[in-house]
């Protein structure tokens, strides 16, 4: 089954990178945006947790964003050393651009599905807990070893 989930993200990052061609950001780039539309003030490490990335990753996107004009900073109340990122106007902008090639692919790709949406929705999340499960094991048995 790992083959077979290996085979689909690379199916998905062709049909997405395919979607979003034009657009301006790439499908990765796509999935902060839209994480920062949806939530959005967040701080990197809810963003890290949420997307299932290492803080480092997502500071890197965040620096990247920046740079463009497309993310702002602004100190996060509750804690004075973290900060939480939103979109700017410019960002808003560029996350509008592409939704519109995503949800243009979506059209077509939902129907394709042959099953209800909600239905892939929870397999998609049963395989997501599995991972994470798995993964928590084999870095307790790491250090385990370690030790």
């Amino acid at each position: 089954m790992l083959f077979d989930v290996f085979v689909l993200n690379q199916r998905l990052r062709t049909l997405l990178s395919a979607a979003l061609a034009g657009s301006g950001l790439r499908p990765d780039e796509y999935a902060v945006y839209s994480l920062l539309f949806d939530a959005g003030p967040v701080t990197p490490t809810e963003m890290a947790r949420q997307m299932g990335m290492p803080l480092t990753t997502v500071l890197d996107y965040i620096r990247s964003m920046r740079e463009r004009g497309h993310v702002a900073r602004r100190r996060d109340a509750s804690d004075g050393r973290a900060f939480e990122a939103r979109l700017t106007a410019a960002g808003l902008r560029q996350f509008r651009r592409a939704n519109a090639a995503w949800n243009e692919a979506l059209l077509d790709f939902e129907p394709a599905l042959g099953m209800p949406v909600r239905e892939v929705r929870r397999a998609l999340h049963a395989i997501d807990d599995a991972a994470a499960r798995t993964l928590r094991g084999l870095v307790q048995r790491s250090i385990s070893r370690a030790g």
